[in-house]
């Protein structure tokens, strides 16, 4: 007997620290550092993006008013009297001759220049640079080289950006603030969200741990939800149903077992104790013919249990082949004696287990001759997809009512509660079994020779894995 290996994944988290074992510490924990990665994301992306457009912009409006101051003295045309520069740029131009002697400055005019010296920067090499790595953060510089009627000429562009470099200081003060509270907020809703959505779930969990096998009858509440809860706790009711109905079948199998073996076990000790005490006057050799009787009907009733669980455990290995159903059937017709036979078979071919499918077609015609009065009809035939066999005898019939309850184990009509005719009710129900393990299903109608019609349905092709 193998024990079932038992689930991996618990194995895999005994690493993790005790207070992280718990789902809605986990989920807490996950949402609020996701939320972190998203603030942390997109302040950087929103920081990032403000210093490119502002400084990019000042820096463009410095390079458009160099080229245009620029040109106008390549031209040899007087020196702009005005700045064209946006409000809230401050930009101080700077025009140097070839040694970098600073020959004119022009301060803007739609701004108010800050009362801080302008850096003196030197023209770079090439033309169009600005030396924005000597300048400070809030200070953007552009520049260009020309040749002019009085010679060549740099014009350099300063331009002072405090207003901008407070702007984004100020917003990176505000998100370093900010972020942390949302996190912290979003991390106290989810862990508030996560324990209201458990409660329901540890309410089933402390219900279902008080069920036991003396308690099967109790469900568990289904709260009107419409949710992934109430189909859990639909499920959970169901399973207990399907538990429970097991454990009642396996109840009443097992009493009806034991009544079923204690009865000639009770017998041949009755017998035994009768036969002793009348020592000398007793028959032993028909005690002995009674008691082989007694042990022939136990091992056959012990071998129907035992098939009987072989058919209903799917875990069972079983190794279904091609078999001739008309040659199996045929081998178990000449065991019938009681009644004329009419055989029909045609030949079929199916997937099964050999040993299981004569157990059905020998349970069958047991079952008919021992009840048939004068014949029985045995027919093969293929229907569609199927293989239809149907037993038919004239004998007294099933009653509709109790149609299904003659598959049910340890069940006898009260015309076959005879046990000198060795049934003990696991016939039909061993056919039923076999029958459905091959996905197939029996069924007991009216025959047309007046008895009773079992009708069992069988594939021809192999039924599909559970």
């Amino acid at each position: 007997m193998t024990s079932r290996a038992r689930p991996a994944w618990p194995a895999r988290r005994r690493w993790l620290p005790r207070f992280l074992r718990s789902l809605r510490v986990r989920l807490t924990l996950m949402a609020t550092l996701g939320v972190c990665l998203a603030l942390a994301s997109a302040s950087f992306a929103l920081i990032t993006g403000m210093s490119n457009t502002l400084f990019g912009r000042a820096q463009s409006v410095a390079s458009g008013e160099v080229d245009r101051i620029a040109e106008a003295l390549a031209r040899g045309e007087p020196i702009p009297e005005r700045l064209d520069i946006p409000p809230g740029y401050v930009t101080t131009i700077q025009i140097r001759d070839a040694s970098g002697r600073l020959i004119e400055t022009l301060p803007p005019t739609t701004a108010t220049v800050a009362r801080r010296p302008v850096p003196s920067a030197r023209p770079p090499a090439a033309a169009g640079t600005a030396p924005g790595e000597s300048l400070p953060r809030d200070m953007r510089a552009a520049s260009r080289t020309v040749m002019t009627p009085q010679g060549q000429r740099t014009v350099v562009a300063v331009s002072r950006l405090g207003q901008i470099s407070q702007s984004i200081d100020l917003v990176e003060r505000s998100l370093l603030v900010a972020a942390p509270l949302l996190a912290l907020v979003v991390g106290l809703l989810t862990w508030f969200a996560v324990d209201r959505s458990l409660r329901p779930i540890e309410a089933l969990r402390a219900r279902t741990e008080a069920i036991s096998h003396s308690t099967l009858g109790e469900r568990l509440p289904e709260p009107d939800t419409g949710d992934e809860v109430q189909r859990l706790a639909r499920t959970l009711n169901e399973m207990l149903d399907r538990l429970d109905v097991g454990a009642r079948v396996q109840r009443d199998f097992l009493s009806d077992a034991s009544h079923e073996l204690r009865t000639p076990l009770a017998a041949m000790r009755a017998e035994l104790e009768i036969s002793i005490a009348h020592g000398q006057t007793a028959d032993w050799p028909a005690v002995a013919a009674r008691l082989h009787h007694d042990t022939r009907r136990m091992e056959r009733l012990t071998g129907d249990l035992l098939m009987l669980a072989r058919a209903e455990d799917t875990t069972a290995s079983r190794s279904p082949q091609p078999v001739r159903l008309d040659e199996i059937v045929a081998a178990e017709v000449p065991e019938t004696s009681h009644a004329a036979l009419f055989v029909s078979l045609e030949p079929v071919e199916i997937i099964g287990v050999p040993a299981e499918l004569s157990r059905l077609a020998r349970n069958l015609l047991d079952n008919a001759d021992r009840h048939a009065v004068h014949a029985i009809a045995v027919r093969l035939m293929t229907e569609r997809n199927m293989a239809v066999v149907t037993v038919d005898d004239d004998g007294p019939g099933v009653p509709p009512g109790q149609r299904e309850r003659v598959f049910d184990r340890f069940f006898r009509l009260d015309a076959g509660r005879d046990r000198a005719s060795g049934g003990v009710g696991l016939g039909l129900a061993m056919t039923r079994s076999i029958a459905r393990g091959h996905g197939g299903d029996v069924h007991v109608t009216t025959a047309p020779l007046g008895g009773a019609r079992f009708e069992v349905r069988l594939p021809l092709s192999p039924p599909d894995p559970v």
